[in-house]
């Protein structure tokens, strides 16, 4: 089937709306479809196979928590809102709206026009791209108090990464028009962004030096290390894995059965026990001194 007869009418719409690359060698997505290019016939027409995502599902009850409180004093907690005044947090209370989604939904697409930022009050999302060869690079996972979308309206109104919902969650969409008024006309606001993403952008790069110097059972306690709840009980810590094993192995760059090997080396040379999603650390300090070595002691710092 080519995509002028799959998608008759809307098809022109779609190409104008820059929804579909058609020089795209491979993969290309949009409306909750896999568009993998296939051939081409001796007329020069250019043919693709289609096949459902499934993962455009309608707001509904979900298990993630919910926000607590009133979206009011919500918004004021979150860093890229953080030293406005009562009264310009307040335009964004009014245009917020909470939505909750299942795992599985995807919030938006690669290439797409945003038409809202986000606000995570519970649950956890990640960011992705796919490559020209259809495989998919895990950009970022998100989860309470981070926000997402937003840096679209910098980048010519064009998302540059897919986000899709890894387990329940509770979001505060505002519509990104919003965003532009208030960032034109409020220079504190635009100042925020610039620190929100200039930290963020330092923490990928921190990370990223980091842990080529670990090796896969270090990586997977340094993940585990930063799951921890807070406090002075560093003895028998129990927490519960945020999404499932094959998610982890992917954000941590490891195939399965490497990210398999290296999580038993991990539980031979720490004494950590892993039971479903449940997971216990005997000692804190000994997995900290295992990942970090001398450093162990002050092990994950603001930025880290």
């Amino acid at each position: 089937m080519s995509l002028e007869a799959y998608f008759g009418e809307r098809y022109f719409d779609l190409c104008e709306m820059n929804c579909l690359n058609l020089s795209a060698p491979i993969v290309v997505k949009t409306d909750g479809l896999a568009l993998l290019r296939s051939e081409q016939d001796s007329e020069g027409q250019v043919w693709y196979n289609l096949s459902l995502m499934n993962t455009r599902t309608e707001v509904s009850e979900t298990t993630a928590p919910k926000i607590s409180g009133s979206t009011l004093g919500y918004l004021k907690s979150v860093p890229l809102l953080s030293n406005l005044t009562d009264e310009e947090i307040a335009y964004f209370d009014k245009a917020a709206q909470i939505r909750s989604y299942k795992k599985g939904k995807i919030i938006f697409l690669q290439g797409e026009t945003p038409k809202f930022f986000y606000i995570i009050g519970g649950g956890w999302i990640k960011l992705f791209r796919t490559m020209p060869e259809g495989d998919e690079v895990i950009v970022d996972m998100l989860t309470t108090g981070h926000t997402f979308g937003e840096s679209a309206i910098f980048e010519q109104d064009c998302q540059m990464c897919s986000a899709q919902v890894v387990e329940d969650v509770s979001l505060l969409s505002i519509p990104s028009g919003v965003l532009k008024e208030q960032i034109r006309s409020n220079s504190t606001l635009a100042l925020n962004m610039l620190s929100t993403m200039s930290r963020h952008h330092r923490h990928h790069v921190s990370a990223l030096a980091f842990n080529t110097m670990l090796s896969a059972p270090q990586r997977i306690g340094c993940f585990l290390l930063q799951l921890c709840p807070p406090g002075d009980n560093k003895k028998n810590v129990t927490f519960n894995l945020p999404y499932d094993k094959t998610l982890i192995a992917d954000t941590l760059g490891m195939k399965g059965a490497t990210f398999s090997r290296a999580l038993n080396i991990l539980r031979q040379k720490t004494k950590i026990h892993i039971d479903g999603a449940c997971v216990t650390v005997e000692s804190v300090p000994l997995l900290a001194k295992y990942v970090y070595g001398s450093l162990g002691t002050k092990y994950i710092s603001a930025d880290m």
